[in-house]
């Protein structure tokens, strides 16, 4: 059968509850509404402080203790663009006052806040389709996988992942209604949304993406490009004006081979920033949602192009997998809804459930409900943690992980100076150490370093044959670095620095002809 939904669809809706549940199993479905929410909740109970976060938190504490907007880099001792352009600025002016007041729990409500958000915009998208209440929610729970890979606490792409799910809200209500005065909110949200992430630039996509779809279906598409040139305008309401745009050109045009997030999907997994199973879940969505596609014979120009363009992207880049799954969990249950009946009209599960009975459905979802919410709670989701070490007790692997124990040997012997540091720890050093320490490089990237600058530091991070140039045009007074690495072999060996920390994870170096650091010896610094 073929699927198309047009405007006059949205008129037809199926029930929440199977034709073989009768009134006196009412409460299944709120136990399976609370069941859902459980589940989110759980792919939102990360604690690990993402090291951007630290980035926004720095811009932060600078604007609201110095008064003034920052327009140049005070970080770094490295030689820096001449305005430093961030587009995340609002979230790190929102992030420092709310993590001064609340903490970290303050932080991560405000993502768990957002993230259920966005997960209620996926569902109602999809029942504004017309798709049946019961299909939206399974599709929202096949595509939840979304939360665990993109909310990590806290960064500023939760901004993006909400207005870009309530893009599709507004769009699609304003396509099948055809009141075009609903297009007028993504104009609006275009300010705030520019000055809190560069994701914006996805609204943007979405606007002319629809404009063409409907103009390909010979559907009313100016509203569409009125509002997309409407809401361009609205991104210069920014500090940076005009020049806001050349820096998103550029951020979006350059490459990023030494960035693991802006690889694509297998090249993520060798990288080790996809887990196996997180790569099997991707793999077996993205199956299941082509077998649904070809299954329903489903072409909707519009929607099919958007799903297409985020399937690129986020095969292209495994940063954009959530925008990918925003997508299918909004546009693919309309045409999950006739499966779901049909699976649902099966007489042998039918009959499953009415041998069963419906007071053991209720004790299971009871209990699924209470193991979800033990997950959750024991997670400690309100904290944030910052892992010292690169293991975990039995032996695993942790992804991220901080140079607790050199920061604390920093600290304690009141070194200072310019201090050249593993890429992911740059923001957090400069959050602990500024004045008394300087930075390069860290994850604020193009938005602060020049090309030139990046590459020969990655050169050295790499431990590439001319690793050495960023160490003689840039000389640091210290060197973190992570290990085992191969940059750390080559410094080890090196007759000018001289290893005084080092521990399961991380390695500091000091220069040979430096003042030798107060305290014991290194062999009594090291921790095994």
């Amino acid at each position: 059968m073929a699927l198309n939904p047009q405007p006059e669809q949205s008129k037809g809706r199926s029930r929440l509850t199977p034709g073989w549940l009768n009134q006196k199993d009412a409460g299944l479905p709120c136990l399976l509404s609370i069941l859902l929410l459980t589940f989110l909740l759980c792919g939102l109970s990360k604690t690990t402080a993402d090291p951007d976060l630290w980035g926004y938190m720095g811009f932060g504490r600078l604007f609201w203790q110095t008064g003034k907007f920052p327009y140049q880099d005070i970080f770094s001792y490295v030689p820096t663009l001449d305005t430093w352009v961030y587009h995340e600025w609002l979230t790190g002016v929102i992030f420092y006052p709310l993590y001064q007041a609340w903490g970290a729990a303050g932080l991560q409500l405000l993502k768990l806040g957002l993230g259920l958000a966005t997960a209620g915009l996926i569902y109602l998208s999809a029942v504004r389709r017309g798709a049946s209440p019961a299909a939206a929610a399974v599709m929202l729970f096949l595509v939840s996988g979304f939360l665990p890979l993109g909310y990590s606490p806290v960064r500023a792409q939760i901004f993006t992942f909400f207005f870009f799910a309530l893009s599709i809200y507004l769009l699609e209500t304003a396509r099948l209604t055809r009141r075009w005065r609903w297009l007028g909110s993504l104009v609006l949200i275009q300010v705030p949304w520019c000055n809190l992430h560069g994701g914006f630039v996805a609204g943007l996509g979405l606007l002319a993406l629809y404009a063409l779809g409907e103009a390909w279906s010979r559907r009313p598409w100016w509203p569409y490009l009125l509002t997309l040139v409407l809401a361009t305008l609205a991104t210069l309401v920014n500090p940076y004006g005009f020049q806001y745009w050349h820096y998103i050109i550029y951020a979006i045009t350059m490459p990023r081979p030494e960035i693991t997030e802006w690889a694509w999907l297998f090249k993520a997994y060798q990288q080790g920033t996809l887990g196996s199973g997180e790569l099997a879940y991707v793999l077996v969505i993205v199956i299941f949602s082509v077998l649904l596609v070809i299954w329903a014979r489903w072409w909707e120009t519009t929607a099919s192009l958007v799903a297409l363009v985020t399937f690129y992207l986020g095969i292209h880049h495994v940063r954009h997998l959530v925008l990918l799954f925003i997508v299918l969990g909004a546009y693919l249950p309309v045409i999950f809804t006739p499966l779901l009946e049909r699976f649902k009209s099966i007489p042998a599960l039918q009959a499953i459930y009415q041998r069963l009975g419906w007071q053991t459905w209720v004790i299971l979802f009871i209990c699924l409900i209470g193991i979800n919410s033990y997950r959750f709670l024991n997670q400690r989701p309100l904290s944030l943690t910052v892992p010292a070490q690169a293991e975990q007790p039995d032996g695993r692997k942790i992804k991220m992980y901080y140079p607790v124990g050199a920061i604390d040997y920093i600290q304690n012997h009141r070194l200072s100076g310019n201090l050249l540091t593993w890429f992911e720890w740059g923001e957090y050093l400069f959050w602990t150490f500024y004045p008394q320490c300087r930075v390069a490089l860290d994850g604020r990237y193009e938005t602060v370093y020049p090309e030139a600058v990046n590459q020969k530091y990655f050169d050295f991070l790499r431990g590439r044959p001319n690793w050495q140039q960023f160490l003689s045009h840039y000389p640091p007074d210290m060197i973190l670095i992570r290990v085992p690495t191969k940059i750390y072999e080559l410094l080890k060996n090196h007759q000018e620095w001289h290893q005084v920390y080092s521990d399961s994870g991380c390695a500091l170096f000091l220069r040979q002809h430096g003042p030798t650091p107060p305290g014991e010896l290194l062999s009594q610094h090291h921790l095994q």
